[in-house]
């Protein structure tokens, strides 16, 4: 076997294993083990006490998380990377924890992704063609469920929110509307980044109660405004700019170009809309790639929409002056003009 050939193999070994470091990660989470590793070292018989689990797999778990460079030994035991502590330790603002425990239901729902591509059906009709099914929560799932989202959508934005409120062009003493605003997030990242625009947040009731929660706690209660509604259905409150973060990925092409052109008619005139999400063309990070399998599992119609695509839609509404970057590895973004009256009738011509 040459080099090259060698190398092929490792990559591809790598990808039929990698559900290993998604469980161990997941497990190492559930039993405490970077909080009890936090600040000091323990050795195997020490853990193992103080987490309530057998030495072997207790022992099991320490070597994997060193080979995934979460761990370091130093003599006296196992302790934290820099890393696990920024990110696994419940008490650090970067927690990632809800984000794993998403993924932990991601991954069990995904041992069903041949069956689900065979009938192209959703597992849990979180999304369905005309919506969300009960807002936000999947099939049975309820409040809980809902609750679980939102949190694994901070963890996500905290990872996206500042770099897409830097890339916002906003004139002064204008409106945006945070439309399908999640977690609120984003809201937050906006009103900080623009203390001169006004933010208004629109998403399902039950949604709205969670983000406004997120805003009183980043204490801009003043500057964020809530209006709870359906998306597809109310009118857009009068704005200047419209964002859509994370949203027409959930839809289907039909349902992505009709909230788009109901965008389009209920604009004021130059008003602009931004449109953020997962762009496998525009990002740089594999997970853009991989999300259309998450969204088979959760959505009856939703696809990951590629920069390209979403141009062609929303230039069919009507917009113009359409740009797009990069905001993060994560994703990109698009945006857009709504002609005034009086460029339209130019563009006519």
């Amino acid at each position: 076997m040459t080099r090259d050939e060698d190398s092929s193999a490792v990559r591809v070994h790598g990808m039929l294993t990698a559900y290993l470091q998604t469980q161990v990660l997941i497990s190492a989470l559930q039993f405490g083990i970077f909080e009890q590793l936090e600040g000091r070292s323990l050795d195997v018989h020490d853990l193992s006490s103080r987490i309530g689990v057998p030495e072997r797999p207790t022992r099991a778990l320490l070597i994997a998380l060193s080979g995934l460079g979460l761990l370091s030994e130093d003599g006296l035991g196992y302790r934290n990377t820099p890393e696990a502590s920024r990110y696994l330790v419940r008490r650090n603002p970067e927690f990632m924890g809800d984000f794993a425990e998403h993924q932990s239901v991601h991954f069990a729902n995904s041992v069903e992704l041949p069956a689900v591509i065979r009938s192209n059906s959703s597992i849990t009709k979180r999304v369905l063609k005309e919506g969300y099914s009960d807002q936000g929560s999947g099939a049975g799932e309820g409040a809980s469920g809902r609750e679980r989202l939102i949190g694994a959508m901070r963890v996500s934005a905290r990872l996206q929110a500042d770099p897409l409120a830097k890339r916002l062009d906003l004139l002064s003493g204008s409106t945006l509307v945070d439309l399908g605003c999640g977690s609120g997030d984003y809201s937050i990242a906006i009103a900080r980044r623009h203390p001169e625009v006004r933010v208004i947040a629109v998403d399902y009731p039950s949604i709205s109660e969670i983000a406004s929660r997120n805003v009183a706690v980043a204490g801009l209660e003043d500057r964020i405004e809530f209006q709870p509604g359906d998306i597809m259905k109310d009118l857009l409150p009068e704005c200047d700019a419209v964002l859509l973060s994370h949203v027409l990925d959930g839809y289907g092409r039909d349902r992505v170009r009709h909230l788009v052109s109901k965008i389009f008619n209920e604009l004021r005139g130059n008003g602009r809309l931004f449109v953020h999400s997962h762009m496998p063309d525009v990002s740089e990070g594999l997970f853009p790639n991989l999300f259309g399998v998450i969204l088979l599992i959760n959505t009856e119609e939703g696809e990951v929409y590629e920069a390209v695509d979403l141009m062609e839609i929303i230039r069919g509404a009507g917009f113009s002056d359409l740009r797009t970057q990069r905001v993060s590895f994560l994703s990109g973004l698009v945006s857009a003009v709504r002609p005034s009256l009086e460029r339209q009738s130019d563009l006519s011509f």
